[in-house]
């Protein structure tokens, strides 16, 4: 499968590319940031884009001409939180980004959209304990960020665009990485 990883120089999405990789997927990288040679899996080209402008979102969900004919995109690219910028600027960025990306997936018809969202839209585990445990799909959402507000309304897009385009989106809390 044909695979884009926005976010693909970052914490995680080094990860995911070196795993999607070794499962024999050809990995395209976008991100703002270069991957560092030393921490990086070799093999995934890399496309430097802006994922809140929608034309280099679209032309980068595209291949364009580093891997034509996209399958699928892990969307992992944000501002992980207010220590790394202001929270207007996590928010809106993390916001728009995520727009993007879910539109032009839908556009292209991706077969896929899997993305990141985070345990924070739970309140946890910052300063809201949960109302019940064990946590479960039904508990109410506690977003105490711009980050995780980010992440709840990134959710909510991703159910929009799922009606709307019928792509498969699979969203994933992860939890402090």
């Amino acid at each position: 499968m044909k695979v884009v990883v926005t976010g693909g120089s970052g914490k995680v999405g080094r990860a995911v590319v070196r795993d999607l990789l070794e499962h024999g997927h050809d990995v395209l990288n976008v991100d703002r940031t270069a991957p560092d040679p030393a921490r990086s899996p070799p093999g995934a080209p890399f496309l430097p884009a802006d994922l809140t402008d929608f034309g280099q979102t679209l032309e980068a969900l595209s291949g364009g001409e580093l891997m034509p004919g996209v399958e699928a995109v892990v969307h992992l690219a944000a501002i992980p939180s207010p220590v790394h910028a202001t929270p207007d600027v996590v928010f809106s960025t993390n916001i728009r980004s995520t727009h993007t990306v879910f539109a032009a997936a839908a556009r292209l018809g991706l077969a896929r959209v899997v993305w990141a969202s985070s345990e924070t839209t739970l309140g946890t585990p910052f300063r809201t304990p949960p109302q019940y445990t064990p946590v479960d799909e039904r508990h109410p959402l506690r977003p105490e960020s711009s980050y995780a507000l980010s992440k709840v309304l990134g959710e909510e897009m991703a159910r929009q665009f799922a009606r709307w385009s019928e792509v498969p989106f699979v969203g994933l809390r992860f939890s402090n990485v």
